[in-house]
């Protein structure tokens, strides 16, 4: 599956998708970072502003091909934004939100190649840069 985009989705499974990335985040409060991001990203791909095929070389936490970590981090990566410090949010968000273990482990080995996709992107001119400017940090509450 490549370049899905929006368009390219079965309503059902979009619906199916959307929910579950929504019951990920309904215990977080409405204004909460991450609904924020996710909301935005939702829009962006309803609007068919990017493609999204799923978590790369992993399984996702859903039955489908949608969850909040890797929607939000290839949404991020779509719009030019790809560095370690979009790869840490992604792993700020599935703290937050409790993935696996096991998976967090998959995806961390897997970022250590970030520099590949920031070179094609670079090569592509669709980088953008590093920081977005509204970027997820995980509170740290060690006082």
């Amino acid at each position: 599956m490549k370049d899905r985009y929006f368009y390219n989705i079965d309503l059902y499974e979009w619906q199916k998708g959307k929910v579950f990335m929504l019951s990920e985040v309904a215990s977080l409060e409405e204004y909460h970072p991450i609904n924020i991001l996710l909301s935005k990203a939702i829009a962006d791909f309803e609007a068919g502003k990017f493609s999204y095929d799923g978590a790369t070389f992993v399984k996702e936490r859903s039955e489908s091909i949608f969850e909040a970590a890797a929607f939000i981090h290839d949404w991020r990566n779509a719009m030019g934004y790809i560095s370690k410090q979009v790869d840490k949010e992604m792993f700020d968000i599935m703290s937050v939100l409790a993935y696996n273990t096991n998976l967090v482990i998959w995806r961390f080995i897997l970022t250590r190649f970030t520099f590949i996709n920031e070179w094609r992107h670079k090569l592509l001119c669709s980088y953008v840069g590093a920081i977005p400017p509204n970027l997820y940090v995980k509170p740290d509450l060690n006082y």
